[in-house]
């Protein structure tokens, strides 16, 4: 009896993951690598597409190393990938421009300048508050004319490695739905680039890649490439979605009034519903098209909460270093342990959390801060106020989510990521929200959802809503203490108005130059 597989490719910021799966989402074989990336000066991250595909093609072949799995029985391959940036190509698919992420800088300024000269238009036609793509375009067009000359296409990075491994021509460049909020020059609900919004800022539509929906088959995998990735030629190639409305279709995020806490290093909060409200009043919620039609992600952005807890391990936790060392438990869990000791609230200590910045709504000046600490804090008070700072932001949005969807019943939040791990940390979450709080059974959601939506292409699953809930398993449960939701609803308030009154002191401080 033939075997069927599915070839998941997921080209992220930090890691490129490639995995086997058979259909029953089994994952057969996983391989990964650090993501190429140069930080030559302060706010500027460069990452080589081309880069990409050769490590993309080497894992490929790494995990077909397998004497269990032969090349005829990959049934697709597939692609994810990082949503915020840009790439540009030439009419032979040649990268002109590196892959220019969210996190490189430069082009901030044009986000700025789009919003203040459109922001509700782009609001309401692209689902953003802050566009991540267009202004890639612009700063290359006005900053590098003699590049932008050459480019024929402005891609994403999954759209750059599917059209390499198919050897596609430049007239087929794709982009799927998903990705669509990024851009900041699309109609999301007629999924098509809006005339408007690029008349306005002098973006060339025939620059722009065809919209297509997630469970497209965009071409086939070319004899070349097959070659080198010990396949063979002619496997069908899927379209894909962006990593995280991929990930949301594994952890089975695909009925109205669910939510999704990803706790990774750049967190996410997200709901599922089944129709579209632009953000205009609160101007925090991101909206990202599902791979489902007529289904969408209300979303915010947490910058670096996870890392966040990382800087805390490193600069104040040598005591648990110690200890993991000798008992073999994780840092983190010895922290854990010790803040679980601590009344909710922190005796008193408030912290926000965002070392980045707030994203979501768009505060960026907003840093680090701790409020209200006294001689009888401890180190595992700081800790517990960073893990309720980030549960604070998310009530905050969770408060908007209802304010645009007041007729649909949010009922619980599912739980992804390395920061699902900690037990103290999503109670604190479920007491401050609410709700129940559900900790899935696997950590491979995004690779997954790649597959249940290749499946679905390819007609392996017909309902690709249904057999994401199906896949979904629930791995642990955790309720809301109605008390300590009671209680944590006056520092969810003076949290929310902690902003407003410390603005102007960290405007101020920006201006102090440091040091020499």
């Amino acid at each position: 009896m033939k075997k069927s597989y599915i070839l998941a490719v997921d080209l992220g910021v930090s890691l490129v993951k490639v995995g086997i799966y058979d259909t029953s989402g089994n994952c057969i074989q996983l391989k990964t690598d650090k993501s190429p990336a140069e930080y030559p000066k302060p706010h500027i991250f460069i990452q080589s597409g081309d880069e990409y595909f050769k490590i993309v093609t080497r894992l490929i072949k790494s995990v077909m190393d397998n004497p269990h799995i032969h090349s005829a029985d990959i049934e697709a391959i597939v692609f994810s990938g990082a949503m915020g940036g840009a790439i540009g190509i030439d009419n032979e698919w040649n990268a002109v421009t590196r892959w220019s992420t969210v996190i490189d800088n430069r082009s901030c300024n044009y986000a700025i300048d789009m919003m203040k000269t459109a922001g509700d238009e782009i609001r309401i036609l692209s689902g953003t508050n802050f566009p991540s793509y267009s202004p890639k375009i612009l700063w290359w067009k006005t900053e590098y004319p003699n590049v932008y000359k050459k480019i024929a296409k402005f891609l994403f990075l999954n759209g750059f490695i599917a059209g390499k491994m198919g050897n596609l021509t430049v007239e087929r460049a794709f982009v799927d739905r998903t990705y669509l909020q990024m851009t900041g020059i699309a109609d999301i609900l007629k999924n098509k680039w809006s005339d408007t919004l690029c008349y306005q800022f002098g973006i060339e539509k025939n620059k722009l890649p065809n919209i297509v929906r997630s469970t497209t088959i965009i071409g086939k995998l070319c004899k070349t490439v097959a070659q080198n990735c010990g396949l063979i030629d002619g496997i069908p190639l899927i379209a894909g979605a962006g990593d995280k409305p991929a990930g949301y279709i594994g952890a089975g995020i695909t009925t109205p009034g669910l939510l999704i806490d990803e706790a990774a290093s750049f967190a996410a909060f997200s709901l599922c519903t089944d129709r579209y409200v632009p953000d205009r009043n609160h101007r925090t919620l991101e909206n990202i098209p599902s791979s489902l039609s007529g289904q969408y992600y209300p979303t915010i952005y947490l910058i670096g909460s996870g890392t966040t807890h990382t800087w805390f391990k490193n600069t104040f936790g040598d005591e648990e270093k110690r200890i993991a060392a000798e008992t073999g438990k994780s840092e983190y869990d010895i922290l854990d342990e010790k803040a679980k000791k601590i009344a909710p609230g922190s005796d008193g200590l408030l912290a926000i959390g965002l070392l980045g910045g707030r994203v979501t709504p768009c505060d960026p000046d907003i840093k680090g801060m701790w409020l209200g600490f006294s001689w009888n804090h401890k180190k595992e008070h700081f800790y517990r106020s960073l893990l309720e700072s980030f549960a604070y932001e998310y009530a905050h949005s969770f408060n908007v989510m209802k304010d645009n969807y007041p007729d649909l019943k949010l009922h619980e939040v599912r739980v992804i990521g390395g920061g699902a791990r900690s037990d103290l940390w999503n109670q604190i979450k479920s007491d401050v929200l609410g709700l129940p709080y559900k900790k899935l059974d696997r950590d491979d959601f995004t690779l997954l959802g790649d597959v249940l939506i290749a499946g679905n292409a390819i007609g392996i699953y017909d309902d690709l809503a249904e057999i994401a809930q199906i896949f979904a398993k629930v791995r642990k449960d955790y309720y809301p203490n109605e008390d300590n939701h009671f209680h944590y609803q006056e520092f969810t308030k003076a949290y929310g108005n902690t902003f407003d009154r410390v603005r102007d002191i960290f405007l101020n401080l920006k201006k102090i130059p440091h040091a020499k």
